[in-house]
């Protein structure tokens, strides 16, 4: 299962020209999101499926972002039933051109897939490197990494666009593709009451927010896959970075991610 590709946060005012620009208005914080599922279909084999994600963004403009998610469901298909742990880690630089990452995951507590490494953007593409017993080097198209990718997304909310397009390096999966993404984003609005399931946001009922969907892409599909997204995601997307009221949908299954802990960490001034 794809890790989500979406980054979140808001801190001081602060920039320079070598910093990637926008990165000084997410907000470290760390959320939690109860899962649940709301329709399977019967090729999908699942009849219920319940989890949850532990997501935390901390840095900033002058350090850099990171970023650590944990996404733990049980899987019922009712014959049998296991417990999937998706785990990663990334940081991205200042000026969001490096970018390294580490994704793992576990089936019933036993090691599934890994891999772990660094991409750096050049002026031909992505240079991604897998470390490891046997290293694997990748030249990918040109594109952005998560944190910035996020910034866009919010630069063309805030400038009133409708529909974005970008190429996307997450470090998901076996990272060694980009995808393409495409995202459509509402006028923004207030949701000023909590909604069913959500803990004390507070911090988030009385400003407005974007309902942005994001689908993705496998830039080379085969013809039975042609423009059907592999992942998309659709929230409540804050000027701050947070999110509430997730949609997950895979080709097989949809999700419902439900913000159940928000809280705001400690902001890092630059000097």
């Amino acid at each position: 299962m794809k890790s989500i590709p979406i980054s979140i946060a808001l801190l001081s005012a602060f920039m320079s020209p070598a910093f990637a620009a926008g990165f000084e208005v997410l907000v470290p914080h760390r959320a939690v999101y109860d899962v649940k599922l709301i329709e399977a279909q019967d090729r999908s084999g699942i009849e219920d499926m319940n989890g949850r994600i532990v997501y935390e963004i901390n840095g900033s403009a002058c350090e850099g972002i990171s970023v650590q998610y944990r996404f733990v469901t049980r899987i019922d298909t009712g014959r049998d039933s296991f417990v999937t742990d998706q785990q990663s880690a990334s940081f991205e630089s200042p000026d969001g051109k490096e970018f390294s990452f580490s994704t793992k995951s576990f089936v019933n507590e036993q090691p599934d897939q890994s891999v772990r490494g660094t991409a750096t953007l050049t002026e031909n593409g992505i240079d991604v490197v897998h470390d490891g017993d046997t290293p694997k080097r990748f030249e990918l198209d040109k594109g952005l990494f998560t944190s910035s990718h996020l910034i866009e997304i919010m630069k063309s909310a805030e400038a009133g666009e409708a529909f974005v397009s970008h190429v996307v390096f997450d470090g998901s999966a076996d990272a060694d593709v980009v995808l393409d993404s495409a995202s459509v984003i509402g006028r923004e609005k207030i949701v000023s009451e909590p909604m069913a399931g959500e803990g004390d946001i507070s911090a988030l009922l009385e400003s407005p927010a974007w309902p942005v969907t994001m689908s993705y892409f496998d830039r080379n599909p085969d013809n039975s896959a042609e423009a059907l997204p592999i992942y998309e995601a659709s929230f409540l997307l804050y000027k701050n970075g947070v999110t509430r009221d997730l949609t997950m949908r895979y080709p097989d299954y949809e999700l419902k991610a439900t913000l159940s802990e928000l809280e705001l960490l400690e902001q890092v001034a630059c000097e």
